[in-house]
């Protein structure tokens, strides 16, 4: 468990591992000032008892006894104005994974012990320099996969969403003030607001949250990417269709039949979409252990799709295995047969195939119908191809974060199913707005418990 009371002093690599020009090794805590000063010499080989504070010194790390590691540049940041709020230190050293380690190994000598996951940002949470929302949104930021998913997380590391949840909140905590004169004061003559006016105000928050909430579906997409499995019967073009979308030779495309034997899996933006792209082993009767085993996990990525790509090849007759797979699929609203192979002349078309609702015909080849199928996967998932993100737009984008949405959204019904129902006692009233206020707190942090922020935490890399 990480160290809440943030006692300690913690260190860890904060590049990736492995060859590169820089490695930056960071350490946050009382002590990082007085580890630098440990390990690090002038170019002469002398001390340095000073360093002012955010400015780079070029030098040298050395060894417990004195043997130099690295020419590095160093940087000391002095609390509260860093983004852990206590003194950091950062080590820049040249890449590669011995060097770096070796510095760490040394500041972990001098005191530091080594940073959990995500233990920095939990650090500048737990001093009031993030809330909860733009804690998860640098890791988002980090594990982004598209532009749209990017500025979504920029949108929420500036406090977007965190203002509109802090206005539901004072909006809350005004009715609550209002609501609580009358539980504090019931003989006096108090002016408290009207039944009405309470009622308006409420549907007014409920509306906001409900928006929020509308958001999540975006948000999700924008995050994760549209799930799209390509399935077919073997040989069909599947593979050439991954390609053409990723725009390179992902996958090995032969004329033999069975040559994906797994599922493969590749992010990438498609005409403004968003999607991970799943191409699974063809679907028929296995001749192999091996073949059976991809065919299953086709079969799964069915299942996990938000849309499921039915490649059909064009330039033959239907066979047997198409219709197979016809009656497998034709119930499901999600499915797009694509016909490919457009270039070779249609034996079968978009009008033989009445089971499903979407059809494109395309050539994975040439890339003709391939605008027309992004616009085709937009409308199965409502999502809006090259939909540009407000600089003020707010977009909830993870479970916890819709799950606590809807329970507050849930107490603010309480409250006007009471009034509704003619129960107007303050006191009841007060116990709603308060869950209310309570669930709008744990969004942005200002109510937590430390097994929420080790889940929460625990899903950043190490050195963030």
């Amino acid at each position: 468990m990480k160290d809440y009371l943030c006692e300690d002093t913690i260190a860890a690599i904060s590049t990736p591992i492995g060859k590169g020009a820089i490695g930056i090794v960071r350490i946050s805590g009382r002590k990082a000032l007085e580890i630098l000063k440990e390990i690090y010499r002038t170019k002469s080989g002398k001390k340095k008892e000073e360093f002012e504070d955010r400015k780079m010194t070029y030098g040298v790390v050395v060894d417990d006894k004195g043997k130099e590691i690295d020419e590095v540049l160093a940087v000391y940041m002095k609390a509260p104005k860093t983004f852990t709020g206590e003194d950091v230190v950062e080590i820049h050293s040249h890449g590669g994974t011995v060097v770096v380690r070796k510095i760490l190994r040394e500041v972990l000598k001098r005191g530091a012990r080594l940073a959990e996951p995500g233990e920095f940002t939990m650090r500048a949470f737990v001093h009031g320099r993030i809330d909860l929302l733009q804690a998860e949104a640098i890791n988002d930021l980090i594990n982004a996969t598209n532009e749209m998913s990017a500025q979504v997380a920029v949108n929420q590391l500036e406090g977007k969403l965190s203002q509109k949840i802090k206005k539901i909140r004072d909006k809350l905590l005004e009715l609550k003030a209002f609501v609580e004169v009358g539980v504090d004061f019931p003989e006096e003559e108090v002016e408290i607001m009207e039944s009405a006016q309470v009622k308006e105000k409420l549907n007014e928050i409920k509306r906001q949250i409900e928006n929020l909430l509308k958001s999540y579906k975006d948000g999700k997409i924008l995050k994760e990417g549209i799930k799209v499995a390509i399935v077919g019967r073997p040989n069909v073009g599947k593979s050439s269709l991954l390609n053409a979308i990723l725009n390179e030779e992902r996958a090995i495309v032969t004329e033999i039949p069975g040559t994906t034997r797994d599922v493969i899996e590749e992010s990438v933006t498609f005409h403004g979409l968003p999607l991970r792209l799943i191409d699974t082993a063809g679907i028929r009767e296995a001749e192999d252990v091996v073949e059976k085993i991809g065919i299953e996990r086709s079969l799964k990525s069915i299942e996990n799709a938000d849309v499921v790509l039915f490649v059909i090849d064009g330039s033959q007759e239907l066979t047997e295995e198409d219709r197979k797979l016809v009656e497998k699929l034709k119930n499901r609203g999600n499915v797009i047969v694509v016909i490919n192979k457009k270039d070779a002349g249609l034996k079968v078309s978009c009008k033989d195939v009445k089971d499903f609702k979407a059809c494109v015909e395309i050539s994975a080849k040439t890339g003709e119908g391939l605008e027309k199928l992004a616009e085709t996967i937009g409308r199965i998932v409502m999502f809006e191809p090259e939909r540009e993100i407000g600089s003020d737009e707010a977009v909830i984008s993870n479970e916890r974060q819709k799950q606590l949405l809807e329970k507050a959204l849930e107490s603010v019904n309480k409250v006007l199913n009471t009034l509704e129902g003619g129960y107007e006692s303050p006191e009841f009233l007060s116990i709603d707005i308060d869950e209310a206020l309570k669930y709008l707190g744990e969004l942005i942090g200002e109510v937590t418990t430390e097994d929420m922020l080790d889940i929460i935490f625990s899903r950043f890399c190490i050195g963030k």
